[in-house]
């Protein structure tokens, strides 16, 4: 089911950018907040989903730890 997990925000660390062709195009913005998904899983890796004004883009814990940091808030 879509957006199934627990919602947050979270701050992005270093520019992420995607290259098509000679073009290339920033994805998400060093120090902008997204809106994340953290989707736990049992018997499974859990799976982070950050999103964008344009994309979305799913990934593990390892290579969220590497673009993004959640961002604090009093409700958690």
């Amino acid at each position: 089911m879509a957006n199934e997990g627990r919602r947050c925000e979270c701050i992005c660390k270093k520019d992420l950018t995607l290259t098509i062709g000679k073009e290339e195009q920033n994805l998400f913005e060093c120090g902008k907040i997204y809106p994340c998904t953290i989707r736990k899983h049992f018997l499974h890796k859990d799976q982070y989903k950050i999103y964008g004004k344009e994309y979305a883009l799913s990934c593990s814990k390892e290579k969220f730890d590497e673009y993004f940091h959640l961002k604090r808030s009093r409700y958690y």
